[in-house]
């Protein structure tokens, strides 16, 4: 589901000011990155940034879209995410919330929900540390994936059907 536009540019300019109250400039790059990963709902890696930015500011370097992204997550601005192995993952929404993460595809998404909010830290834990935050990872098989997995499910089947059909006739040539 993409961000609305509302709070994406909500996003936007609070990221905006965090920059501004550090001193730093609003340069169209730094915007575009901004918007970027505002705009984003999968919590893309850097690289996938840089892609996206690239197809509108074909002069922005990797190394322009690392270092905003650095200064975006020592800000607080962002939030960098180890969701699936690999690259790292940024997410700009920043509000407390749980993920998904599809165990097929590696589609990150965030979920919002009353019921993962009131699930606390055991005693169990109190031995290990304090606990400041609970963060609940679901996986599973997201929609797009399960859609595809049915429609190969019924692939195999007709083409079994077809095959089982066949069998004990023979070619009269």
């Amino acid at each position: 589901m993409p961000v609305a536009p509302a709070e994406v540019e909500r996003r936007v300019e609070l990221i905006k000011d965090a920059l501004r109250g550090r001193g730093m400039r609003l340069t169209h790059q730094r915007i575009e990155v901004v918007r970027e990963i505002a705009s984003a709902d999968d919590h893309p890696d850097v690289e996938h940034v840089f892609r996206n930015v690239s197809t509108r500011i074909p002069t922005i370097s990797l190394d322009t879209v690392y270092r905003t992204i650095a200064t975006l997550v020592e800000l607080g601005c962002i939030r960098r995410t180890a969701l699936t192995p690999g690259p790292a993952r940024y997410d700009a929404n920043v509000d407390h919330h749980h993920h998904f993460v599809c165990t097929r595809c590696g589609i990150a998404r965030d979920v919002v929900d009353d019921g993962l909010d009131a699930i606390r830290a055991s005693a169990a834990t109190t031995g290990i540390g304090r606990v400041e935050d609970v963060e609940v990872r679901l996986r599973g098989v997201c929609t797009e994936c399960e859609r595809l997995e049915d429609a190969d499910h019924i692939g195999q089947h007709s083409w079994r059907r077809i095959q089982e059909g066949n069998q004990g006739k023979e070619h009269v040539t």
